[in-house]
């Protein structure tokens, strides 16, 4: 039977779990949770989600409710996913098939979903790392402003190279800045990784990976 496609947003809002499979629990120990929060904040500065709320206490499984922020909902949960796996290294697969996630469609399913995690979470430490959750309002947050191709992007930084009585070229090549700028862009356009490296000189989607994840 073919899968069922997901609803797929990428400024949508979304409930996900992953379970494990039978080869081993997701979580042994802290030490493992610990791993995949580094993993998760990885992941936030690469593709630029909002997380509003995650759960490890679960050996058996996670949760998380993030806001894709025009991220690919499918291309960030494989990122964690393949990332912690290569950590764990187990024998056979990690996790139970895909992950499920639910696209939560309005401020009430949103309130409903995390008010169930913070109950779940029952004071467990891996359930409050503010510095790692978002907290403003998922349903408040619009891209009016966001940069959705290469042109407007161009565009962007030649605004920004003329405030700062520069030219584009200029810019680019004061490192610390371009990083800072590349950071900021990721966190507000729908650009990928490659139009992020054709936009800021030629740079390979590895090396944007490393700026992200600094």
């Amino acid at each position: 039977m073919p899968r069922k496609a997901r609803e797929a947003r990428p400024f949508g809002v979304y409930y996900v779990r992953q379970s494990r499979s039978e080869a081993r629990p997701i979580f042994l120990n802290d030490a493992d949770r610990l791993r995949f929060l580094e993993i998760l904040k990885q992941a936030k500065a690469r593709f630029g989600f909002k997380l509003y709320a995650y759960c490890l206490k679960d050996p058996e499984q996670y949760h998380l409710i993030l806001h894709a922020n025009g991220s690919d909902l499918s291309k960030l949960m494989k990122s964690i996913n393949i990332a912690y796996a290569m950590y764990v290294d187990c024998e056979g697969k990690l996790f139970k098939d895909r992950y499920e996630s639910t696209l939560l469609k309005d401020r009430s399913a949103f309130q409903e979903i995390k008010a169930q995690i913070d109950k779940r979470r029952c004071g467990d430490c891996f359930n409050g790392d503010m510095a790692l959750c978002d907290v403003s309002d998922p349903f408040e947050d619009t891209c009016d402003t966001c940069i959705r191709s290469i042109e407007e992007g161009r565009e962007r930084l030649a605004q920004i190279a003329l405030s700062e009585h520069r030219d584009v070229s200029e810019l680019i090549r004061d490192k610390l800045r371009r990083n800072d700028l590349i950071l900021e862009f990721r966190r507000n356009s729908l650009l990928s990784l490659k139009d992020l490296g054709a936009l800021f000189g030629g740079l390979s989607e590895s090396s944007v990976c490393k700026i992200l994840n600094r």
